[in-house]
């Protein structure tokens, strides 16, 4: 089948996902677009219906084993018509657990085909010494490299299963909810946190509030404040994870992983 262009959809709190995905679209050598829908406003502004000639890259952290929880609304807007997929997920050096075949899933109840998928190793957001400055150039090359080859596969029509880890019902691995950001003195109530959180978690008025019900620590505050003034203040027993992750994810360096049809 000819491929006419490739759209990369993604969620991308910390960019890293954003990152692998543009690596990926780019390689392809396709026309392409790219189209972030991380925030609220953008994924209910969103809808689109596929033509069977356009390429969908879908994009997530893995939270838990899992792709993020409360993003129906990324996927309400998607018209997949059997159009081509490729479903793509980054973790943080610990591993994937079921979010691959969960986005799979996700993708194809809403009328996707998925023939290509692939997962990508990022930054941890608990601490920047897990997996870090990743995805790497190496990462990125690797991207492009399959964004290449994944192109190929489905415009030369292969339509195998892919085989991919996971059981359905899937199973959370997270530690549970996690205290949200405080601020600091350092605010200059610019207000680009509560523009860019994922969830709308942060008083729309009070950028120094936030619902503990809808933030989900996904660290986007904390990293793109451009003053510093965001952080996580933890307890003596949350300070003892965060060290015990460190000490276990940062003892190998986990590789891409790419799946095609066999």
């Amino acid at each position: 089948m000819r491929l006419a262009r490739t759209i990369a959809l993604y969620f991308s709190p910390t960019h890293t996902t954003e990152r692998a995905l543009k690596a990926f679209v780019e390689g392809t050598g396709l026309p392409f677009e790219t189209v972030d829908l991380t925030t609220p406003a953008r994924r209910k502004s969103f809808r689109r219906k596929f033509e069977p000639d356009e390429l969908l890259v879908a994009g997530f952290p893995v939270y838990g084993g899992l792709i993020p929880r409360g993003l129906d609304d990324f996927f309400a807007g998607l018209d997949g018509g059997g159009a081509p997929a490729v479903a793509a997920v980054v973790y943080g050096n610990r591993d994937y657990d079921d979010s691959l075949l969960e986005l799979k899933m996700r993708l194809e109840q809403r009328g996707f085909n998925v023939r290509a998928a692939a997962v990508f190793i990022g930054e941890h957001t608990i601490s920047s010494k897990i997996a870090t400055g990743r995805p790497d150039a190496a990462d990125l090359k690797t991207a492009s490299e399959f964004g290449k080859r994944a192109a190929a596969s489905i415009a030369a029509g292969v339509n195998g299963k892919l085989s991919l880890k996971g059981a359905y019902p899937f199973i959370s691995k997270g530690t549970g909810p996690r205290p949200g950001p405080v601020t600091s003195d350092a605010c200059i109530l610019c207000g680009l946190c509560i523009e860019n959180c994922p969830w709308g978690a942060i008083d729309a008025n009070d950028c120094k509030k936030v619902d503990p019900a809808k933030c989900m620590g996904c660290a986007r505050c904390v990293k793109d404040c451009p003053e510093g003034a965001k952080s996580f203040v933890r307890d003596e027993a949350g300070l003892a994870r965060v060290a015990d992750f460190e000490r276990r994810l940062t003892a190998k360096r986990c590789e891409p992983e790419l799946f095609l049809p066999a």
